[in-house]
């Protein structure tokens, strides 16, 4: 059987499940919403610093940037030094202490919040693949027993990412081929990690984390590149035409007799509708990676066929090891 009319079935399975159970269609919303509080949380005392002009004021924005481009600005003996140049950022955090521990919380808090939602969204992925109704109440409840798990994952995946980070930064050239690879294997290495810490109850160690959903991968390596780049040639078929179609419009306005204030306002148009085309799409696609990855998690390590998924199909698809 051809892989990539394999991959199609499978999404194809995976797309009816997702519409099966509408409630999956709400877990990215409800995400976004914490986000959006938790930046509200971290922007609002930035956006309050009391400058001495009223709030909504030209003046009080004007002096938040004076006050903020002056705690980022490099000590002045070190503009005519370049090997002292290269340490401006490390002054400005041993200097500028709040700052570096503003970001980091601020950073950290993000990433928690992401994989709490996550882990609630793969439960009941889970839930839906065993056959039962999907439940927002219930994901949530099970991500609040494993927050511990998820503090520490947040925690060990933040460092890892400074990390790598640091190195892009610090170590030039070599140094950038060197964290992009680290990068690369790291972000596959963690492809299954949200599974793991749904299905790893007893698991709170991140390396232990690690471990699993990298003994996961190597289970489903091939399938799963050749599942996830499926998905993307699917939707890349799906975009392509309203793209011509934008490029034709655009195209036949360029030589048509129209003024330049309304090919501006054809572009003004024409985008907006191009975002709210793309972002769907796109937001579907990441939806249906996740019913996949997690009908891949849960055959590849428990043996078990997924609710809707063909078993001849699977058994064609991986091999139990």
């Amino acid at each position: 059987m051809n892989k990539f009319k394999r991959s199609a079935r499978l999404f194809k399975t995976a797309f009816t499940i997702l519409f099966r159970e509408k409630k999956l269609l709400l877990f990215p919303f409800i995400a976004s919403g914490f986000a959006f509080v938790a930046a509200l949380f971290f922007i609002t005392p930035i956006v309050l610093y009391p400058t001495g002009h009223p709030y909504f004021s030209t003046a009080h924005w004007s002096a938040l940037g004076e006050r903020f481009s002056q705690s980022f600005s490099p000590p002045p003996h070190s503009l005519n030094h370049p090997f002292l140049n290269s340490f401006t950022a490390g002054h400005v955090l041993f200097q500028h202490w709040w700052i570096t521990l503003f970001f980091a919380i601020s950073y950290f808090t993000s990433m928690f919040i992401s994989i709490f939602c996550n882990v609630a969204f793969y439960h009941e992925i889970m839930q839906a693949l065993n056959g039962n109704a999907v439940s927002i109440q219930r994901g949530f409840a099970f991500a609040k027993t494993r927050w511990r798990a998820v503090l520490m994952w947040s925690l060990f995946a933040g460092l890892v990412g400074y990390i790598i980070r640091a190195i892009e930064q610090r170590a030039g050239f070599l140094g950038r081929i060197i964290a992009g690879l680290i990068g690369v294997t790291w972000s596959i290495a963690c492809i299954f990690i949200i599974p793991t810490l749904v299905r790893d109850t007893q698991t709170v160690n991140p390396l232990v984390l690690l471990r699993h959903s990298a003994g996961t991968l190597k289970r489903t390596w091939g399938e799963l590149v050749i599942g996830f780049v499926g998905l993307e040639v699917v939707a890349f078929f799906v975009i392509i035409p309203f793209v011509m179609i934008m490029v034709f419009i655009m195209a036949g306005a360029s030589h048509s007799m129209m003024t330049p204030q309304h090919h501006v306002t054809l572009a003004l148009l024409m985008f907006p509708l191009m975002f709210l085309v793309l972002l769907p799409i796109s937001w579907l696609t990441n939806l249906v990676n996740s019913i996949y990855r997690c009908a891949l998690f849960i055959y590849a390590t428990e043996g078990v066929i997924p609710e809707s998924f063909d078993k001849e199909l699977l058994d064609s698809a991986w091999k139990v090891k």
